[in-house]
Protein backbone atom coordinates (compact mmCIF):
# COMPACT_ATOMS: atom_id res chain seq x y z
CA UNK A 1 0.00 0.00 0.00
CA UNK A 2 1.24 3.25 -0.98
CA UNK A 3 0.40 5.08 2.50
CA UNK A 4 0.17 4.01 5.87
CA UNK A 5 -0.92 5.92 9.09
CA UNK A 6 -0.74 3.80 12.08
CA UNK A 7 -0.79 0.21 10.76
CA UNK A 8 -3.95 1.30 8.55
CA UNK A 9 -2.81 1.52 4.58
CA UNK A 10 -4.49 4.11 2.11
CA UNK A 11 -3.82 3.72 -1.67
CA UNK A 12 -4.15 7.64 -1.96
CA UNK A 13 -4.29 11.02 -0.18
CA UNK A 14 -7.86 11.29 -0.88
CA UNK A 15 -8.65 7.92 1.00
CA UNK A 16 -7.05 9.33 3.78
CA UNK A 17 -9.02 12.53 3.93
CA UNK A 18 -11.88 10.31 3.43
CA UNK A 19 -11.12 8.32 6.27
CA UNK A 20 -10.61 12.05 8.21
CA UNK A 21 -13.75 13.04 6.87
CA UNK A 22 -15.88 10.06 8.22
CA UNK A 23 -14.65 10.47 11.83
CA UNK A 24 -15.79 14.08 11.65
CA UNK A 25 -19.22 12.35 10.54
CA UNK A 26 -20.07 10.22 13.19
CA UNK A 27 -18.04 12.32 16.45
CA UNK A 28 -20.40 14.93 18.20
CA UNK A 29 -19.25 18.25 18.31
CA UNK A 30 -17.81 18.20 21.88
CA UNK A 31 -16.88 14.58 22.21
CA UNK A 32 -13.91 12.48 22.03
CA UNK A 33 -13.05 10.72 19.08
CA UNK A 34 -13.44 7.39 19.46
CA UNK A 35 -9.86 5.14 20.55
CA UNK A 36 -9.17 3.36 17.06
CA UNK A 37 -10.06 6.84 15.68
CA UNK A 38 -7.75 8.73 17.79
CA UNK A 39 -5.30 6.25 16.93
CA UNK A 40 -4.71 6.96 13.07
CA UNK A 41 -5.44 10.82 14.03
CA UNK A 42 -2.19 10.96 16.27
CA UNK A 43 -0.85 9.11 13.55
CA UNK A 44 -1.75 11.61 10.66
CA UNK A 45 -0.93 14.50 12.70
CA UNK A 46 2.46 14.11 13.39
CA UNK A 47 3.18 14.95 9.96
CA UNK A 48 1.09 18.94 10.21
CA UNK A 49 4.14 21.07 10.12
CA UNK A 50 2.52 23.25 13.49
CA UNK A 51 2.31 19.75 15.58
CA UNK A 52 4.62 20.59 17.92
CA UNK A 53 3.42 23.64 18.92
CA UNK A 54 -0.06 22.46 18.99
CA UNK A 55 0.26 19.75 21.20
CA UNK A 56 1.95 22.08 23.43
CA UNK A 57 2.75 20.11 26.93
CA UNK A 58 0.51 16.57 25.12
CA UNK A 59 -2.46 16.13 24.25
CA UNK A 60 -5.20 14.77 26.53
CA UNK A 61 -7.89 14.10 23.79
CA UNK A 62 -8.82 14.76 20.45
CA UNK A 63 -12.79 16.48 19.99
CA UNK A 64 -14.37 18.16 17.26
CA UNK A 65 -16.63 21.36 16.85
CA UNK A 66 -18.39 23.43 13.99
CA UNK A 67 -15.66 26.35 12.28
CA UNK A 68 -17.42 29.89 12.01
CA UNK A 69 -17.28 29.47 8.24
CA UNK A 70 -19.57 25.99 9.06
CA UNK A 71 -17.40 23.65 8.33
CA UNK A 72 -16.49 21.26 11.52
CA UNK A 73 -12.84 20.42 12.29
CA UNK A 74 -10.75 18.75 14.38
CA UNK A 75 -9.62 19.84 18.19
CA UNK A 76 -7.06 19.12 20.37
CA UNK A 77 -7.69 19.02 23.99
CA UNK A 78 -4.45 19.87 25.57
CA UNK A 79 -3.23 18.47 29.50
CA UNK A 80 -3.59 21.74 30.88
CA UNK A 81 -7.20 22.16 29.70
CA UNK A 82 -6.42 25.02 26.52
CA UNK A 83 -8.02 23.72 23.01
CA UNK A 84 -6.77 24.32 19.21
CA UNK A 85 -7.62 23.30 16.33
CA UNK A 86 -6.02 21.14 13.75
CA UNK A 87 -6.39 20.82 9.61
CA UNK A 88 -6.45 17.82 8.46
CA UNK A 89 -6.14 18.35 4.91
CA UNK A 90 -2.83 20.40 5.80
CA UNK A 91 -1.49 17.32 7.69
CA UNK A 92 -2.22 15.10 4.14
CA UNK A 93 -0.65 17.71 2.46
CA UNK A 94 2.82 17.59 3.83
CA UNK A 95 2.50 13.64 3.98
CA UNK A 96 5.79 12.49 2.09
CA UNK A 97 5.26 12.52 -1.63
CA UNK A 98 5.12 8.33 -3.12
CA UNK A 99 7.89 9.03 -5.58
CA UNK A 100 10.32 9.06 -2.24
CA UNK A 101 8.33 6.07 -0.84
CA UNK A 102 8.61 4.15 -4.04
CA UNK A 103 12.31 3.79 -4.50
CA UNK A 104 11.89 0.43 -1.98
CA UNK A 105 9.92 -1.95 -3.77
CA UNK A 106 6.18 -2.10 -2.54
CA UNK A 107 6.58 -5.81 -2.04
CA UNK A 108 8.95 -4.59 0.85
CA UNK A 109 6.89 -2.08 1.87
CA UNK A 110 3.73 -3.84 1.96
CA UNK A 111 5.74 -6.91 3.94
CA UNK A 112 6.72 -4.55 6.92
CA UNK A 113 2.88 -3.26 6.63
CA UNK A 114 1.80 -7.24 7.69
CA UNK A 115 4.73 -7.78 9.78
CA UNK A 116 3.17 -4.48 11.88
CA UNK A 117 -0.51 -6.03 11.48
CA UNK A 118 1.22 -9.39 13.28
CA UNK A 119 1.80 -7.76 16.21
CA UNK A 120 -0.80 -4.92 16.91
CA UNK A 121 -1.75 -7.10 19.93
CA UNK A 122 1.31 -7.35 22.09
CA UNK A 123 1.83 -3.49 21.28
CA UNK A 124 -1.94 -3.25 22.62
CA UNK A 125 -1.10 -5.58 25.32
CA UNK A 126 2.15 -3.72 26.54
CA UNK A 127 0.65 -0.69 26.73
CA UNK A 128 -2.48 -1.85 28.67
CA UNK A 129 0.27 -3.56 31.40
CA UNK A 130 1.87 -0.39 31.36
CA UNK A 131 -0.68 1.99 32.25
CA UNK A 132 -2.11 -0.58 35.16
CA UNK A 133 1.72 -0.43 36.27
CA UNK A 134 2.29 3.54 36.15
CA UNK A 135 -1.22 5.63 35.31
CA UNK A 136 0.69 9.28 35.77
CA UNK A 137 2.88 10.89 32.62
CA UNK A 138 6.71 10.93 33.59
CA UNK A 139 6.90 14.70 32.16
CA UNK A 140 3.44 16.19 32.80
CA UNK A 141 1.94 14.49 35.79
CA UNK A 142 -1.21 14.08 33.74
CA UNK A 143 -3.06 10.59 33.99
CA UNK A 144 -2.42 8.28 31.11
CA UNK A 145 -5.01 6.45 29.67
CA UNK A 146 -5.34 4.18 26.44
CA UNK A 147 -6.05 7.51 24.35
CA UNK A 148 -3.05 9.58 25.23
CA UNK A 149 -0.37 7.21 25.31
CA UNK A 150 1.42 5.91 22.57
CA UNK A 151 3.71 2.69 22.39
CA UNK A 152 7.06 2.68 20.18
CA UNK A 153 10.14 0.93 19.94
CA UNK A 154 13.11 1.88 21.99
CA UNK A 155 16.38 1.96 20.25
CA UNK A 156 18.94 0.19 19.36
CA UNK A 157 15.91 -2.17 18.99
CA UNK A 158 13.25 -0.84 16.79
CA UNK A 159 10.84 -2.07 14.94
CA UNK A 160 12.92 -2.33 11.43
CA UNK A 161 15.87 -3.74 13.36
CA UNK A 162 13.94 -6.83 15.05
CA UNK A 163 12.14 -7.60 11.59
CA UNK A 164 15.29 -7.37 9.98
CA UNK A 165 16.97 -9.71 12.14
CA UNK A 166 14.16 -11.83 11.83
CA UNK A 167 14.67 -11.70 8.00
CA UNK A 168 18.25 -13.10 8.48
CA UNK A 169 17.39 -15.30 10.97
CA UNK A 170 14.76 -16.97 8.90
CA UNK A 171 16.54 -16.95 5.83
CA UNK A 172 13.23 -14.63 5.03
CA UNK A 173 13.47 -12.65 1.64
CA UNK A 174 10.19 -10.18 2.58
CA UNK A 175 9.82 -10.01 -1.56
CA UNK A 176 9.24 -13.46 -2.02
CA UNK A 177 6.20 -12.95 1.04
CA UNK A 178 2.76 -12.94 0.02
CA UNK A 179 0.84 -10.15 1.71
CA UNK A 180 -2.97 -10.22 1.91
CA UNK A 181 -5.16 -7.35 3.42
CA UNK A 182 -8.33 -7.51 5.87
CA UNK A 183 -11.15 -5.48 4.19
CA UNK A 184 -9.32 -4.68 1.70
CA UNK A 185 -7.31 -2.02 4.21
CA UNK A 186 -4.78 -3.94 6.56
CA UNK A 187 -2.16 -5.97 5.24
CA UNK A 188 -1.80 -9.31 6.66
CA UNK A 189 1.05 -12.11 6.21
CA UNK A 190 -0.79 -15.07 4.66
CA UNK A 191 1.75 -17.67 5.58
CA UNK A 192 0.98 -18.62 9.20
CA UNK A 193 3.51 -20.45 10.28
CA UNK A 194 5.57 -17.42 8.93
CA UNK A 195 3.31 -15.01 11.19
CA UNK A 196 3.88 -17.17 14.20
CA UNK A 197 7.60 -17.33 13.89
CA UNK A 198 7.60 -13.29 13.52
CA UNK A 199 5.54 -12.79 16.65
CA UNK A 200 7.65 -14.96 18.81
CA UNK A 201 10.82 -12.84 17.40
CA UNK A 202 9.21 -9.48 18.53
CA UNK A 203 8.25 -10.72 21.94
CA UNK A 204 11.36 -11.52 22.59
CA UNK A 205 13.42 -8.98 20.96
CA UNK A 206 11.09 -5.83 21.56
Amino acid sequence: MPYQINDEDFRTKEDIGNRCREILARTPDGMHVAESDADFLYGLFQFHDEWADKSGVGVAAITTQMTPHGTRCFLLRRHCGAEVDISFPHSIKLIPSLRGQNRQPQRLLDFRAGARTAINQQIRAFRDRALGASSLCPVTGEPLVRGNAAVDHLAPKTFDQILYDFCLATHTNPLNVVVGSLNGVVATIDDAMLCAAWEQQHLAHA
